[in-house]
């Protein structure tokens, strides 16, 4: 399972990240949440199985670890 930061750092550098409208971003996260992207708040993210819904995530995790 992937740790926050994780969540965050792919959130950040994932080509396929879209925003879920869906969440209230004002009820949910505080104002320094709301600025960042994260896998959390990304419209491909399955909050029940916590993964990610078009398998992109294991692939820009790991290019992140090749920077």
């Amino acid at each position: 399972m992937a740790n926050r930061e994780q969540l965050k750092a792919v959130g950040e550098m994932c080509p396929d990240f879209t925003f879920d409208d869906s969440l209230n971003k004002k009820a949910t996260m505080s104002t320094e949440e709301s600025l960042s992207r994260s896998c959390e708040i990304c419209s491909h993210w399955d909050v029940r199985n916590q993964k990610c819904r078009i398998d992109v995530f294991d692939d820009v995790l790991t290019s992140l670890d090749q920077t």
